[in-house]
C-alpha cells in the first residue's frame, strides 16, 4: 500500500474558493496533487480488488456488498474462526489481565450440571453413549474408550486418591448403592432380653411393633425402619435433579 498521500501545497492545507469581485484566485490544483490522488484511489482499490480475489470474487461494478461478502468468506468460513488471535502476544496479554485467558474456559470433558433436557452447542449428555473420536479428538483424550460415562440418577464422588476411604476405586469406575451393617440381638427368655436395633418394650402405645403367633414359633419381633424414617428402595440424601452434560469439543 502507498503512504499516506500528501496534503494540498496551501498554508493550511485546505482548498479555497477564489474571489471573482477581489480578484483573489482559488487553490491552483497542479499536476502532482493530481497524480497524488489518482495514486492514491487506485492503490486502495488495488487492496481491496485482491481482498476480492482471495475469496473467490470477482469485481462487479453493479454490487455495493462485495468487500462484506469477501470478508465473511475469508473469516467465517474457517474451521475454527479467529483461532489465530489467540496465538498473538498482546491479545494474549490483554485477554488474561481480562481474567479470560485460557484457564478461564471448562475444558474439554469436563461434567457440568444443567439444568435443561438439551445440551447448548458444543455439549454431549453424559448418558453412557459412544462419540466420534474423529468428530471429538480432544474429548476423545479425556475418555479414550471413546464412551461417555453415565451419570443419569448418579452422584459424582470425589476419586479416593490413596486416601482409604473409598479404596479399590479406580477413576471413572461405577459403584452400587450399599449402607453399613445393621445387626441386633433377640432372644426368648422368661425376661425378654434384646440387643440393638431391637428394643426390649412393654408400653402399649407401641405394641403393634410386636406381633405374638401360634404355631411352632413362640414369638416374633418384626423390625421395620419405615416406622422411623423414609424409606425407598435405594439408599439416598436429598437431591435436585439436573442433567449432566460434558463439554465435547
Amino acid at each position: 500500500m502507498r503512504p499516506l498521500m500528501p496534503p494540498v501545497q496551501t498554508p493550511d492545507n485546505l482548498f479555497h474558493d477564489g474571489n471573482p469581485l477581489t480578484g483573489e484566485l482559488g487553490t491552483i490544483v497542479d499536476a502532482e496533487h493530481l497524480n497524488n490522488v489518482q495514486g492514491a484511489v487506485r492503490d486502495a482499490q488495488s487492496e481491496l480488488i485482491t481482498v476480492l480475489n482471495a475469496a473467490g470474487i470477482n469485481v462487479d461494478p453493479s454490487k455495493q456488498n462485495q468487500l462484506l461478502t469477501a470478508l465473511k468468506a475469508l473469516l467465517l468460513s474457517r474451521s475454527n474462526p479467529f483461532g489465530d488471535i489467540k496465538s498473538d502476544g498482546t491479545v494474549k496479554t490483554a485477554l488474561e489481565n481480562l481474567g479470560l485467558g485460557e484457564g478461564s474456559a471448562l475444558p474439554v470433558g469436563v461434567p457440568v450440571p444443567w439444568p435443561s433436557a438439551t445440551p447448548p452447542t458444543g455439549w454431549l449428555k453424559c448418558n453412557g453413549a459412544p462419540f466420534s473420536a474423529e468428530e471429538y479428538p480432544e474429548l476423545a483424550k479425556v475418555y479414550p474408550t471413546n464412551e461417555l460415562p453415565d451419570l443419569r440418577g448418579e452422584f459424582i464422588r470425589g476419586w479416593d486418591d490413596g486416601r482409604g476411604v473409598d479404596t479399590g476405586r479406580r477413576i471413572l469406575s461405577a459403584q452400587g448403592d450399599a449402607i453399613r451393617n445393621i445387626t441386633g440381638w433377640f432372644g426368648a427368655h422368661a425376661t425378654v432380653v434384646a440387643k440393638p436395633p431391637f428394643v426390649k418394650f412393654s408400653a402399649p402405645e407401641i405394641a403393634e411393633n410386636v406381633g405374638v403367633g401360634g404355631g411352632s414359633t413362640r414369638d416374633a419381633v418384626k423390625l421395620d425402619l419405615s416406622l422411623s424414617v423414609p424409606t425407598a428402595s435405594e439408599n439416598r440424601p436429598r437431591s435436585i435433579a439436573f442433567n449432566y452434560i460434558v463439554r465435547a469439543a
